[in-house]
């Protein structure tokens, strides 16, 4: 609903543009004409950004970064529509000059979108990268919190118990050079109801996740 309203809002601004520029009694020189088409444009790249950043089904996170791109959009319009006006009042002003300026607003106002635009697919990239290296803490502490959800042995539960907290309080950022102890943590685990002795399984997770952690403590510096 609120898109749909966005758009509206457009619409309705371009038709008020068009009744000014055309009602009230000015010449309309090459300058007036050119500055025009810009200014549809501007409207038509103001539409379409709202469309693409933040009209698009995406989550929250993407639309609030996605909306500084609309941000760009919007003084881009209005700086082009108050370049309109003034040429559309100075009927002496000189084409060349009509060109220059707009295509300036137009040209500043496309790197400064691309630019953003840039920036938010590395800002968006970076967070599901950061997302996927976390998921190992995540995901192991869930697999140990069932086992002692199912144990029956009290002792053992018990021990479970204190390995998920341990792994809860572990950091939870990976790195590709910890990928040989988290594998072997990970089948330990995978393995745990079918080992010979589980007191001594936990207390060999345990190790590798101490390993671990400090191996991430190192990796920080």
């Amino acid at each position: 609903m609120k898109n749909k309203v966005s758009y509206i809002t457009i619409g309705i601004l371009f038709v008020v543009f068009n009744v000014i520029a055309f009602v009230i009694p000015t010449d309309k020189t090459a300058s007036f004409w050119i500055a025009y088409v810009f200014s549809v444009i501007a409207f038509a790249v103001q539409a379409l950004v709202w469309w693409v950043s933040i009209g698009k089904k995406r989550d929250l996170k993407s639309k609030l970064l996605g909306s500084s791109i609309a941000y760009i959009s919007t003084v881009y319009l209005i700086v082009q529509v108050i370049a309109f006006a003034v040429f559309m009042f100075v009927s002496s002003a000189p084409t060349w000059c009509a060109v220059l300026i707009c295509t300036l607003i137009l040209g500043i106002s496309a790197v400064c979108m691309i630019t953003a635009n840039a920036g938010t697919k590395i800002i968006t990239a970076t967070e599901n990268k950061v997302a996927v290296k976390r998921q190992f803490i995540k995901d192991l502490q869930i697999e140990v919190e069932m086992l002692a959800e199912n144990e029956t042995d009290s002792d053992i539960k018990q021990k479970l118990n204190e390995l998920a907290k341990k792994i809860r309080l572990s950091d939870p950022m990976s790195d590709d050079s910890l990928s040989d102890f988290e594998d072997e943590i990970r089948s330990k685990v995978t393995d745990f109801e079918s080992s010979s002795s589980k007191l001594n399984r936990i207390k060999e997770i345990e190790t590798l996740l101490l390993k671990r952690n400090k191996k991430v403590k190192a990796l920080k510096g």
